[in-house]
């Protein structure tokens, strides 16, 4: 094995490891406080479809095992997000968001049984879907807390991981020179994790700061 396969395996593993982890910050916090009042649901559809077409896509065009054991173990943790959306947040369960999850399902099903037809040319689109996926994932949650004002009940931690796993991955993808896709990918990453931080900052860290800094509050809230 050359140097630049050792340090891709190596980076490859660290990344996966990061994305795996990422997810556990919030199922612990959702768990803590019996709600998932802080994620968008289509946050989360997106976020299980990425790892279902990950496992997909890993499996139809017969990838190393390592690939297809961190594919598996990511839809294990996403799976359980998805648990968490039904078991906490039974009362914002209505019809049209009961139908948009069974219809996603119903759509993962259909792709699943298309990708047996024919694995290799499936593969390939699902693959080309998943850049797609990764790609916009994460902006209903952003929208969300742009609208809603509150980063309450998402996690710090999940953002931190998966975005130093971008910023892993941009590394990586101008160390060893890799396909414009893989640099792209990754700076999109990178680019949301910031706007994350500021979001975190704005409606979370510089709120508690304040409020730990009573002469920093207008005079009216001084008074109340």
């Amino acid at each position: 094995m050359t140097n630049a396969s050792l340090l891709t395996t190596i980076i490859t593993w660290v990344v996966n490891i990061f994305f795996v982890l990422a997810v556990w910050p919030q199922v612990y916090l959702n768990y803590k406080n019996k709600s998932i009042r802080g994620l968008s649901d289509l946050y989360i559809m997106f976020y299980f479809d990425g790892y279902v077409f990950n496992v997909l896509y890993m499996f139809s065009l017969n990838f190393h095992l390592a690939y297809k054991i961190r594919s598996t173990l990511a839809l294990f943790v996403i799976s359980i997000l998805v648990y968490q959306r039904f078991l906490y947040g039974r009362d914002s369960l209505n019809t049209k968001i009961k139908n948009m999850y069974l219809y996603n399902f119903l759509f993962l099903i259909f792709v699943s049984f298309i990708l047996n037809l024919n694995p290799i040319i499936a593969g390939h689109i699902i693959g080309w879907a998943l850049v797609i996926i990764w790609s916009v994932y994460q902006i209903p949650q952003l929208l969300k807390i742009q609208r809603t004002k509150s980063v309450e009940g998402f996690s710090f931690f999940l953002v931190s991981f998966v975005g130093i796993g971008n910023m892993i991955d941009w590394f990586a993808a101008y160390l060893l020179n890799l396909p414009l896709q893989t640099h792209l990918i990754a700076s999109r990453g990178v680019l949301v994790y910031f706007i994350f931080i500021f979001q975190f900052w704005n409606y979370k860290f510089r709120h508690n700061y304040i409020l730990d800094k009573p002469e920093l509050l207008p005079l009216e809230v001084k008074q109340d």
